[in-house]
């Protein structure tokens, strides 16, 4: 190879190396992984999983943020039990709670809005939820609008003592209204579940009402239940048609509390098939909820890349 063409392939070389790689995250060298988390001593530690990787990518209290924000989405810290309520006051008048209605929306699946997702521009009363000693943490009144600058929080407290008026452009953020910081977590697509306590709506013997559970979210992964056994499940079982992406489609109802024991117990045969943040195909079930002294909060799961 003479001299110049030796000098063409370096720049060939060096300039290939400037493009973009791809973003698609490879799985760990495995085909079967078993996965057990500690939610903490009050069961209140948020862990953030990637299949795809294979590991815990971050894990946080639901303490240190109120919203999650990206170019899709305003939506509220269901891991900390917020709730909502729409208000058609004008700003200065809003003053207190009486005649509102509101819902932690785990059920609000809509054409234009997903679970736990706020209309822009609307005007809503925040009920901040609970902390780790289940404290309420007050109300605050919320605005959020977008412009080509980013987007615009507007909220104070709902006696009007403090107002606040803050524009983020960042692609995605959390944010902690009061303390206006932002947390760096994985947004929805660095993440295949989530692990953490919400509020759904559901019948404990006979009873049905709002009930603080703990279960699994997913991120921007898809996923649905099939009803067979892990073992046998293979690729060929797959049905794309049937993937949700509804955020709590995997849930918390793959255990019981069972009374005549007084513990926790996994319903068999509950198996999620779930298509990943990088699209890789991969069945998953819950294996246990106790750690070795028997306290609940310590799920174990484990899955398979098909």
């Amino acid at each position: 190879m003479n001299y110049s063409n030796k000098i063409l392939l370096f720049f060939v070389i060096t300039i290939v190396s400037c493009f973009p790689k791809e973003e698609k995250v490879e799985p760990s060298p495995r085909i079967y992984q078993s996965v057990s988390v500690d939610a903490g001593p009050t069961k209140n530690d948020v862990l953030f999983y990637s299949l795809d990787a294979g590991r815990i990518v971050a894990k946080a209290s639901p303490m240190e943020w109120d919203l999650y924000i990206d170019n899709e989405v305003i939506r509220i810290n269901y891991f900390r039990s917020m709730s909502v309520a729409k208000t058609s006051k004008n700003w200065e008048e809003i003053n207190d709670t009486l005649g509102l209605s509101f819902s932690f929306l785990t059920d609000q699946i809509s054409d234009t809005l997903s679970q736990w997702e706020l209309s822009e521009n609307q005007i809503y009363v925040l009920n901040m939820g609970l902390d780790n000693e289940y404290e309420p943490l007050g109300f605050m009144v919320f605005q959020a609008s977008r412009t080509s600058d980013g987007v615009i929080l507007k909220y104070r407290d709902l006696v009007g003592t403090n107002e606040w008026t803050n524009q983020i452009s960042e692609d995605y953020f959390y944010y902690h209204l009061k303390n206006e910081q932002r947390l760096n977590l994985p947004n929805d697509k660095e993440y295949d579940i989530a692990l953490g306590k919400y509020t759904d709506y559901i019948t404990v013997d006979d009873i049905s009402q709002d009930y603080t559970i703990y279960g699994a979210i997913v991120g921007n992964a898809s996923a649905y239940l099939l009803d067979d056994d892990f073992e046998t499940i293979n690729a060929n079982d797959f049905d794309v048609n049937q993937l949700s992406n509804r955020k709590d489609i995997i849930g918390w109802d793959w255990k019981r509390f069972n009374l005549e024991k007084n513990a926790y117990e996994i319903l068999p045969k509950m198996t999620y098939m779930i298509s990943t943040n990088s699209d890789y195909l991969c069945k998953l079930r819950f294996v246990d909820y106790l750690n070795d002294q028997g306290i609940s909060g310590h799920p174990t799961f484990e899955y398979e890349i098909l």
